[in-house]
């Protein structure tokens, strides 16, 4: 489960631990086909209603993302919306940690998230 467990009371989807890559890019960009300069990223943890990414980059806190990742148990790249809503660094890993809640998103792509975090939630020892 998601290492922040004091806040899982307080969510409305479930989240699992993942090892995910993520291309992500500012919303502020120019266009919205994802460019040459889209960066990428790992998903650490993910939910019907967001994901935390670990990134090279810090950024800042109501940054809206364009983000592209593909699931295990889907044949396409799902593509979605979401802002910047926790932020850390981690010396240790020497990476920056993101919570971003999704704010658009394709229902039928939440509806597999949900069903993919489900099922990794039970193969993961509670903390």
């Amino acid at each position: 489960m998601s290492t922040d467990g004091d806040y899982a009371h307080l969510r409305k989807f479930v989240r699992a631990e993942v090892q995910l890559p993520v291309r992500y890019r500012r919303e502020d960009a120019s266009t919205s086909a994802m460019p040459s300069d889209a960066k990428t990223s790992e998903a650490i943890d993910l939910g019907g209603g967001g994901v935390r990414l670990a990134t090279d980059e810090d950024l800042p806190l109501g940054t809206v993302l364009l983000l592209r990742f593909r699931i295990p148990t889907s044949d396409r790249e799902m593509v979605m919306r979401g802002r910047i809503v926790l932020s850390f660094y981690k010396a240790n890993e020497q990476r920056f940690f993101h919570g971003i809640a999704f704010t658009q998103i394709d229902p039928a792509d939440q509806a597999a998230i949900v069903r993919y975090v489900e099922e990794r939630a039970k193969e993961q020892p509670a903390l």
